[in-house]
């Protein structure tokens, strides 16, 4: 759910920031600056988007503090309250801030529904040609690949005590043979 909107984390975040600064330059800017209720509202609103936007962990914030799923939930309930806001704070009456309120509210909530609150970035980092293992991240092996890792050495792959004058025994409990890495468990070969 959180990863299917169409609108990515980073222009959300914008969006954020750019909600936050209009709310509160906002009773300035259409002249509601007599309506100390409405006025209030408004500038105590752009600072909790302002909040929202810079504690969020997306590409936007500043602290990273606020996770996916809490950014989400938050962004949801500040939409339902700039709906109820005008009607629960007593402004209804006054056209300029109810609509506003109402608009936002209504836009902010399409906003949440349609982003995308993750932090990773979309399936792949590597060419669409290259397959999967050989990027050098280990949490992209595939299945095949994690066989090999967990195979055994091919039977005759590594030297006994006696099969070399010069060579000391490499294989036994918690020896590192050619076939295994050099975390082996104290698998012998």
């Amino acid at each position: 759910m959180l990863r299917e909107g169409p609108i990515p984390q980073a222009v959300q975040g914008l969006l954020e920031y750019l909600v936050g600064f209009l709310f509160v330059a906002a009773p300035f800017l259409l002249g509601f600056t007599d309506s100390g209720m409405a006025t209030a509202a408004s500038i105590v609103v752009g600072v909790v988007f302002l909040v929202l936007a810079s504690t969020g962990a997306g590409p936007t914030g500043l602290v990273h503090q606020l996770g996916p799923p809490a950014h989400a939930l938050l962004d949801a309930v500040l939409a339902v309250l700039l709906i109820a806001a005008p009607f629960v704070l007593g402004f209804s009456a006054e056209a300029t801030p109810r609509n506003l309120f109402l608009v936002a509210g209504v836009g902010w909530l399409l906003v949440t529904i349609g982003s995308r609150y993750d932090r990773q970035p979309a399936a792949v980092d590597r060419p669409a040609d290259e397959p999967a293992g050989t990027s050098g991240d280990p949490r992209q092996l595939s299945a095949d690949d994690t066989r090999a890792i967990d195979a055994p050495p091919p039977s005759g792959s590594h030297r006994t005590a006696g099969s070399d004058p010069g060579a000391r025994r490499e294989s036994g409990p918690g020896t590192v043979g050619p076939g295994y890495g050099p975390l082996d468990g104290g698998r012998a070969g």
